[in-house]
């Protein structure tokens, strides 16, 4: 038994020499301070980075803002305008339809209280088109 220890102990010291021999050294302490002093520094010019794109997000988000604005501005000036222009083409319509001028090929769209009263007056059993309507009976 004396031997077997013997020869045991000789192994475990052995095998204790050649592992501590064969183990990889640690860092010093330096160098992981320098490793959390750069990892730091990164750090931080990220947070930099997001903050300087988060205003200029901030600043775009709100120049889109304004030209939205603008812009439904624009469209409700142009509807006006097109408005306007579609009741100066039904009067030239009808002054063209007055004065006997063909305007066949475009549709034209009465309005007003002439051709209101008109509406009333088919409604009520009357025969004649508009234009009779308008020039000898409604006045």
């Amino acid at each position: 038994m004396r031997t077997a220890l013997l020869v045991f102990t000789a192994l475990f010291m052995t095998g204790y020499v050649f592992t501590i021999a064969n183990a990889k050294q640690s860092p010093t302490i330096d160098e992981i301070d320098a490793l959390l002093s750069k990892v730091s520094k990164n750090v931080e010019s990220a947070g930099e980075v997001t903050k300087m794109a988060q205003t200029m997000n901030a600043k775009m988000v709100e120049s889109k803002v304004a030209e939205k604005e603008a812009l439904k501005e624009d469209v409700k000036k142009a509807e006006a305008k097109a408005e306007a222009l579609a009741q100066k083409v039904e009067v030239y319509a009808v002054k063209m339809i007055g004065s006997g001028i063909d305007t066949a090929t475009e549709e034209i769209k009465y309005s007003g209280p002439t051709y209101d009263a008109y509406l009333n007056y088919v409604e009520e059993g009357g025969k004649e088109d508009f234009q009779y309507f308008r020039l000898y009976i409604y006045k």
